[in-house]
Parts: structure tokens; C-alpha cells; sequence
């Protein structure tokens, strides 16, 4: 994850037609703009929405990051996804009458409230709606991609998927590509995410940085190997075919390399 000190207004879907994002935070007259969303702050920790309750409002993310949790009718909690600024949380393919998750913020963050009926107001201009369904074709393709990675993948597909995909959204975001990584979520938030145990991240995580694919250092992360990390993220074989247990990740990198600790 990038920095998030800057808000992220340009990367939103409801730029175009906000008051706020135009005048840089600064709300425009009434008449000139017909979006003028009620602006939060969520402290890290706090519920930006909680699962079952009635969806009336979507959450463009200005600034900050957040974390979807499901959890089940059976008290089975899962996180299914990270948001960084410029994501709208809330936004469903569907209209579904209550939030499908809960939202969590991972550090402190600012929100835009947006009620859903402006949202379908939106939704009658072609550009935006274009802009929205293509948002949200993005979020299932990525949501596909960690089904397939937690279904059958092993463990250091898994991580490697991970990686790759939080600087590739940095990149297209922003434009960086230097590979460093602020991770606002927890192991626990990564393990729960890949369907991994905490001790195999952190082995996980350790033996990538022992082997030079990446550095970390506390919450910092930067990928020095894009192309190692590719190489272990399509490592297919035979065993990558069948529901996948969880392996000692030594098990995937050539013998008598030592573990290093990550700060």
C-alpha cells in the first residue's frame, strides 16, 4: 500500500461530479455542483459500515485504508478484501438491500458519505455509469484471482499474488513503480485474507526477504525481485491443481537458505 497522506480525489469515482473534490476539499456552492458529500473521519480500528445493516450509503475512501470483513451465520470471520484511497466501499454489482461485509478501518482514515440514491441518479449518465461498471468488473476480477489463489494455489503463490497485486494497484494509481509498500493490515488481516495461518506469513514474508525478493522493515515493504515474485505466483504445477494445505514455505525455495528475522 502507498503512502496516504494526500487525499485521493482524482482517482474517485464520483470526481466528476463533486463539489468537494474540485475545489479541493473546500465545498462548492449548491448550484454549481450536484454532489456535495458529508465528509468523516474514521479512527483506525473503527466500522466505516457493519454487515446486515441497511445499505443506504456508499464510501468513497479519501484518504486512509480499510479492510471488508464477512462474517458467516456460524461466527466465521473473513477478510475478502483491502481498500485504498479512490476505492467506494459499499459499491455492489447488486442493489442489495443491507452491506454484504463490514468495514473496518486500518489506520486513520476520511470518508465521503454518498447516499445510494445519488448514486443512482449517477448512475443515469453514461459516462458514469461506464466508470462505475468498470469499477466494479475490476473488483470481481481481482476477487476472482484470490478465489482461485485460496482454492488451489500453495502457500507462496499465495503471498507472492498478495504482493504483486497491492503494487500493481499502487502503479496504476499513482504511477509509482519503485515496489515499496506501506502495510496498513496486520498478519493476522493477510493470513485471514489468503487463507493462510499468522506463523506462515511471517515465515513467508521471512524467507522472501532472505532469498532478496523483498525488504521489510516494521509496516515497510519493498519488492526488489518483481520478476522472482512473478516466477514463484505462476509456479502451476501438478500439486497447484488440487486444493491446496497448507506446506512449510522452505519447501518451496532451494535448499540451505537460512531464515532471516524481518524487523
Amino acid at each position: 500500500m502507498p503512502d496516504h497522506g494526500a487525499p485521493a480525489c482524482s482517482l474517485c469515482l464520483f470526481h466528476a461530479v463533486c463539489g468537494v473534490a474540485e475545489t479541493g476539499g473546500t465545498p462548492a456552492p449548491a448550484s454549481s455542483m450536484r454532489l456535495q458529500p458529508e465528509r468523516l473521519t474514521v479512527r483506525a480500528g473503527d466500522f466505516v459500515f457493519r454487515q446486515g445493516r441497511p445499505a443506504l450509503t456508499v464510501y468513497p475512501l479519501r484518504a486512509g485504508s480499510a479492510k471488508q470483513v464477512y462474517e458467516s451465520p456460524l461466527g466465521w470471520r473473513q477478510v475478502t478484501g483491502f481498500a485504498l484511497p479512490g476505492d467506494v466501499l459499499g459499491l455492489e454489482p447488486h442493489e442489495a438491500p443491507q452491506h454484504s461485509t463490514t468495514a473496518v478501518a486500518l489506520q486513520d482514515s476520511v470518508v465521503c458519505a454518498v447516499s445510494v440514491e445519488t448514486l443512482r441518479e449517477s448512475m443515469a449518465a453514461p459516462p458514469f455509469r461506464i466508470a462505475a461498471l468498470e469499477v466494479m468488473r475490476r473488483n470481481a476480477e481481482r476477487e476472482r484471482t484470490l478465489l482461485v489463489a485460496v482454492g488451489s494455489m500453495k502457500a507462496p503463490q499465495r503471498m507472492a499474488m498478495l504482493l504483486l497485486d497491492l503494487a500493481g494497484e499502487q502503479a496504476r494509481r499513482h504511477g509509482r513503480q519503485d515496489g515499496t509498500l506501506t502495510l496498513a493490515m496486520s498478519r493476522s488481516d493477510i493470513a485471514s485474507l489468503l487463507g493462510l495461518t499468522l506463523e506462515t506469513v511471517s515465515r513467508l514474508l521471512s524467507r522472501f526477504a532472505s532469498v532478496g525478493l523483498i525488504a521489510v522493515r516494521q509496516r515497510r515493504l519493498r519488492i526488489i525481485d518483481p520478476t522472482g515474485l512473478a516466477s514463484i505466483y505462476a509456479d502451476l504445477g501438478a500439486d497447484a491443481q488440487r486444493p491446496a494445505r497448507e506446506r512449510d514455505p522452505g519447501a518451496e525455495f532451494a535448499p540451505g537458505v537460512t531464515m532471516c528475522r524481518v524487523a
